[in-house]
């Protein structure tokens, strides 16, 4: 699909889920609710979201180690550019654009690079896969679920198996390529031989550079300090949603914070620009419809909530973009760039 098909699909979606979203609200009451939250709080979750991009250029480091070592300033500039691009642009183009960015910053391959972030987020998911499977181990379902209730913790229980099935797939291949490159090359070869040979070679240049990203994974000591930074990472954006529980006073229990967060990691994965709408969507459920939040209040929390996630990592991302001489426009040239490179043999 091009890119104008994407954006009116994304802005299909998002009218969709946002008329889902306030078809029953009261718009006064959900003004009331905004005028009296706790705006340092919201300030204090505003800051924990950027730390969280922070972290994450931290980790990025530990992914990038094998490949080149690269000081942390250009890493975090990459991370808030693309963020900025995932933000404003469809088809998740920001992880594509961050991958050429450092590729070009820092001369190493794009696809390697773009490699790196496919498997930062396998980390992603390993790591709210564990918030869920801790969640759902140690702490008590919401008390009296309706029959929606009832299919959202199913529907919960369900993505993740099936998310499970997939990353332990992907960590499969990760692993094979690191720790058998040779078979795992003769049996990629064995794979690209039903094609062109001319194709074939430059699929075959790009599945190298691929699996050249995922060096990380047959590191012990680099495998620890990835997984510990995922960790540090989510960690600090369960903390900023559970801020705005307290900016809200929202009467939950704090571990409502751990369902909340991965209905809102499926909500963001529908493409509408900037998850808006499906982001909305997600917090209400997670908070209506599993812990009976009035629907106002959950509504109110949503906004916030996703400003808070999205509009200073935009902000911060743009005005990289602006320092760097760049403007929005030359972002559609980065794609073709990356393609260009998995085309050269």
């Amino acid at each position: 699909m091009s890119r104008r098909g994407q954006a009116i699909v994304g802005l299909i979606l998002a009218a969709i889920f946002l008329y889902l979203f306030f078809r029953q609200a009261d718009l006064a009451a959900v003004g009331a609710h905004l005028r009296h939250a706790n705006y340092g709080l919201v300030a204090l979750a505003c800051v924990l979201s950027l730390l969280s991009m922070i972290q994450r250029a931290w980790r990025w480091h530990y992914l990038m180690a094998p490949l080149k070592r690269i000081r942390l300033g250009p890493l975090v500039s990459c991370t808030f550019m693309g963020w900025a691009v995932t933000g404003l642009l469809p088809g998740r183009l920001g992880e594509v654009a961050r991958a050429v960015l450092l590729g070009r910053r820092e001369n190493v391959s794009k696809t390697a690079t773009f490699a790196t972030v496919v498997l930062e987020r396998i980390f992603d998911l390993l790591t709210v896969l564990l918030m869920l499977a801790l969640y759902l181990t140690f702490f008590p379902l919401p008390t009296r679920l309706d029959s929606d209730g009832q299919a959202v913790i199913a529907a919960m229980r369900l993505t993740g198996l099936l998310a499970i099935v997939g990353v332990g797939i992907g960590v499969l291949l990760a692993i094979c390529a690191q720790r058998w490159p040779r078979r795992t090359a003769s049996m990629l070869n064995r794979f690209l031989g039903i094609f062109p040979d001319r194709f074939a070679a430059k699929l075959g240049q790009f599945g190298r550079n691929f699996f050249d990203g995922f060096a990380g994974v047959g590191q012990p000591r680099l495998l620890f300090a990835i997984v510990m930074n995922s960790l540090a990472v989510w960690g600090l954006i369960l903390l900023s949603y559970y801020v705005l529980f307290l900016a809200f006073d929202l009467d939950v229990p704090f571990y409502a914070v751990f369902p909340l967060l991965v209905i809102l990691v499926v909500g963001v994965l529908v493409p509408t620009p900037a998850a808006v709408g499906s982001f909305h969507k997600a917090a209400q459920i997670g908070l209506a419809t599993l812990w009976g939040v009035p629907n106002d209040l959950a509504i109110s929390y949503a906004i916030i909530s996703h400003a808070v996630a999205f509009l200073p990592v935009t902000l911060v991302g743009i005005a990289l973009w602006s320092r760097a001489g760049l403007s929005m426009g030359s972002i559609q040239s980065l794609e073709g760039d990356g393609q260009a490179e998995e085309a050269t043999p």
